[in-house]
């Protein structure tokens, strides 16, 4: 890694000698060129990079629950089902994935978590701006192994209100200006009643959730190159559930971040920011009665505090090369106190036995973390950038040190452009992130993945756009993880025996996207995508599929405005099935004679479900008003009502010796009608 360093500084030197003195500066200012192959872009105009949604058209696309995280879910390379938000990336789970709003890392940002994160704490109206890295990403991204998503905030330009309903939920916002706009904020929250919605259906005996967000900024522009804000933000969520003698679980989530954030442009070749934040987040289970017939209790609180500091600067050096560079410092410490006491009987050496499992874990781990890095962009000529780069990370709780070079370029050839990248991304195990249920207690060495992505984009005329991409990750020291494999939506997952080890030596995901994007006319967009992928796990001698992996995935959209009041859009997806794991039953002898009926996993993810697809649509009437305008929406999710699955039940009879098992497909969610309105004024 010394060598990889010392290469770049003298290579920098020598090439900022070469180039300071050569011809004027091109039209794309070199800060300004995109070196990262797999980017996808949400912002109030259209972006230099071809898979770009503007925030009006991502307002008025099809999307269940007004969710952030599950409107952008239809971009090449994701993955999820309709009951959570939390999407795969490339077939890498969402904990790989890095999430930055305004600057500080968000995490596990879902509203829900005992259903695999329902909804994110995100609010889509208050988002400016999105960048969404699948692959490839540059040497500022630490930390994570997969992708990285960046969100911006609106920035105020006058004094602005909202009140928003619907099926789902209650929001609200204000915003605003002062001293000559110098000054601005930004105020969002919502509730979100799915309680209400059970209640209604006579379904709140059973479950009862309930959530709300709430976030605020303030920034002022201290000087004219120098702007300071100030931001809050507050989730929280609460789920009851309860059968009768059966199963009760009362769990509670909160995350609350507090931050600082100063943007700088001192010269006009220096620019910078610098952000300073705490963040506190709370996890909060118990349960109790019976499970498989005996009793069942869990108790499990886990807390994480976190202070963080970043800073990053860029220095353009002459016209063609830019120097970029940061550190960031993270101190933080948690807290598990984890109980578990569940006995299920099993059939051991021809013996019916009961088993218990006791887990009673009390841990106080805490530890350093520091980061930086060190980037040269160059641009020898006006067609070619690149970017070598080299990142260092350690992490004092795992005893884990480690340098990760980059690369990445881009080539303009006529009308179309290249970008390739190639890389060493590391990930550490986070302080809240032990697996106690499992009886870990240490923290893993960070996994090592390699990537390598080449992509070209090019315009076709009229509007329309056309990428293919190919990538390649690798993925190695990979931590041993717990699984349920047929059910993964279990209230207990803990406690149900699909739940198994996996202990992967390596993993790989390769795939190819393309992407078609078409604007030929004001009042029409579309896009539409195809990916042909495969991401697999090494367990023992054999490559098993991972549980999102799917082989062929089709998205297509398509938004008419026909003048400023309508907007009529429809969303289709498809892709082939999932894989899951079969439930094998048989009779077991036991040294009486008996005959019990027994049950074990199949071979792990050895089993498809059918392919999945469905049709939304969307139409949004805007009104004008005396004070103001009013939105109104209809939703359609899964128009045709088609019935996808999640995995199977299972009916089981047995007839003297012979043992029947009849799979009773556990379905999605059918055809979804919701309505909204907003008043913005």
């Amino acid at each position: 890694m010394a060598r990889f360093l010392v290469l770049i500084v003298l290579s920098s030197f020598a090439l900022s000698r070469a180039f300071a003195q050569a011809a004027p500066e091109p039209a794309v200012r070199l800060a300004e060129v995109v070196v990262t192959p797999s980017r996808f872009g949400v912002a109030d105009q259209k972006l230099a990079i071809g898979a770009s949604l503007t925030s009006a058209e991502l307002e008025t696309l099809p999307q269940i629950g007004d969710d952030l995280y599950r409107s952008i879910a239809r971009l090449p390379g994701l993955a999820g089902d309709d009951f959570t938000a939390s999407f795969w990336v490339r077939g890498a789970p969402n904990g790989e994935l890095l999430a930055r709003l305004d600057g500080v890392e968000l995490i596990e940002p879902f509203h829900l978590k005992d259903i695999e994160g329902a909804l994110s704490i995100v609010d889509p109206q208050v988002v400016q701006r999105l960048d969404l890295m699948t692959g490839g990403f540059t040497a500022e991204f630490g930390n994570r192994s997969a992708a990285v998503l960046t969100m911006e905030t609106k920035t105020p330009t006058a004094s602005r209100s909202s009140v928003g309903l619907s099926l789902t939920g209650l929001g609200a916002s204000n915003q605003g200006v002062l001293a000559n706009q110098r000054g601005r904020w930004l105020v969002a929250a919502r509730r979100g009643y799915p309680d209400v919605a059970l209640k209604v259906a006579g379904r709140d005996d059973e479950v009862s959730p309930r959530y709300w967000d709430a976030m605020a900024k303030f920034e002022y522009q201290v000087a004219p190159a120098h702007t300071v804000s100030f931001h809050v933000l507050h989730a929280s969520d609460t789920l009851r559930y309860q059968r009768d003698k059966g199963r009760t679980l009362n769990s509670s989530y909160d995350s609350d971040y507090v931050w600082v954030r100063w943007r700088a442009t001192p010269t006009p070749r220096l620019t910078g920011e610098t952000v300073v934040s705490l963040a506190q987040l709370g996890w909060n289970r118990d349960g109790d009665g019976a499970l498989d017939g005996f009793p069942f209790a869990l108790h499990d609180r886990r807390r994480l505090d976190l202070a963080s500091l970043r800073s990053e600067w860029s220095l353009a050096w002459g016209e063609r090369v830019l120097w970029r560079g940061g550190l960031e410092a993270q101190q933080g410490r948690s807290r598990y106190d984890y109980t578990l006491l569940h006995q299920r009987t099993v059939v051991s050496d021809s013996r019916q036995v009961v088993e218990t499992q006791a887990v009673n874990t009390r841990l106080r781990p805490e530890g350093n973390a520091t980061g930086g890095f060190v980037a040269v962009r160059v641009r020898p000529w006006a067609a070619l950038t690149v970017e070598p780069a080299l990142r260092y990370d350690r992490r004092d709780h795992a005893g884990d040190s480690a340098g990760s070079p980059r690369l990445n370029a881009s080539l303009a050839l006529g009308g179309a452009t290249v970008r390739a990248a190639w890389g060493i991304y590391r990930q550490s195990v986070g302080l809240h992130e032990l697996d106690v249920a499992a009886g870990e207690t240490t923290f893993h060495r960070a996994a090592q993945a390699e990537h390598r992505v080449i992509g070209i984009e090019r315009a076709l005329g009229r509007g329309t756009l056309f990428r293919v991409e190919a990538y390649e990750r690798r993925t190695t020291r990979l931590r041993s993880h717990w699984e349920n494999l047929d059910n993964a939506y279990d209230l207990f997952p803990e406690a149900q025996p699909d739940r198994v080890r996996l202990d992967p030596a390596q993993a790989r995901a390769r795939g190819v996207e393309a992407l078609l994007s078409g604007r030929p006319d004001p009042r029409l967009t579309w896009n539409a995508s195809y990916a042909l992928a495969r991401t697999e796990e090494l367990l023992g001698r054999a490559w098993v599929p991972r549980a999102r992996d799917q082989r062929h995935t089709v998205y297509a959209d398509a938004t008419y405005t026909p003048n400023a009041r309508w907007s009529l859009s429809a969303s289709w997806q498809y892709h082939s099935g999932t894989p899951t794991t079969d439930v094998v039953y048989s009779l077991a002898t036991l040294t009486n004679g008996r005959r019990v009926l027994v049950s074990a996993n199949g071979p792990v993810y050895g089993l498809r479900l059918p392919a999945y697809h469905r049709l939304d649509l969307r139409a949004t009437r805007r009104i004008h008003v005396r004070r103001g305008d009013l939105r109104v929406f209809l939703d359609v999710f899964n128009a045709y009502d088609r019935v996808n699955l999640v995995g199977y039940d299972h009916r089981v009879t047995v007839t003297g010796t012979q043992v029947t098992d009849v799979k009773k497909p556990r379905e999605q969610l059918p055809l979804l009608p919701s309505a909204g309105v907003s008043w913005e004024f």
